[in-house]
């Protein structure tokens, strides 16, 4: 059996990663992570079961805003950790490795959008209609305005987070894969 020579050619030198580029991306995966995290348990989680196991839908429905409250302040709080921290990577990064810097900033600002819009739009008129109705929202006829509104920003809701759980899983796989390049 003939033995190959390897040619220096063919070695692949890699770079170890600084202190601080562990802990950069550590900590953004670790934001990433949480933000994740706690829209799936929310989505999932907290919300079905709210309303399966509860004994009221209005009780339901406070522990459902309640948390939601919780996981939007999350998302502000991460969100603009989350662009500084791609900014400071770009800045100390190649060219080649901050080629997904926009596309990371992309996806961190619509999160952090969606998060914005569902808690100082969408959340607070969507209380607002509940606590003006003299019963709970099941019980209000499909026709009525109030519960039309109701329902359409409940889908924008559902739908914005949907965008941030999509925007938030395909920024994880940015994250990993620029820092799996180092």
């Amino acid at each position: 059996m003939a033995r190959q020579s390897v040619g220096v050619e063919s070695i692949r030198l890699t770079t170890v990663p600084s202190a601080v580029q562990t802990v950069q991306a550590s900590f953004e995966i670790f934001l990433l992570s949480i933000w994740l995290g706690s829209m799936l348990f929310f989505s999932f989680g907290v919300a079905p079961s709210a309303f399966s196991s509860l004994p009221t839908k209005r009780l339901a429905a406070l522990v459902v805003t309640s948390t939601l409250s919780k996981v939007e302040l999350i998302g502000l709080i991460a969100g603009p950790l989350l662009i500084i921290s791609i900014l400071f990577r770009s800045a100390t990064a190649s060219k080649k490795r901050s080629a997904a810097t926009w596309p990371s900033l992309t996806l961190v600002i619509v999160m952090t959008a969606a998060a914005a819009l569902s808690r100082y739009y969408i959340t607070p008129v969507m209380v607002a209609i509940r606590n003006g109705l003299p019963d709970i929202i099941d019980r209000i006829p499909a026709g009525d305005p109030s519960r039309i509104k109701f329902d359409q920003l409940h889908q924008y809701s559902v739908g914005l987070m949907s965008v941030a759980l999509l925007a938030g899983l395909v920024m994880l796989f940015l994250t990993v894969r620029v820092w799996m390049k180092r």
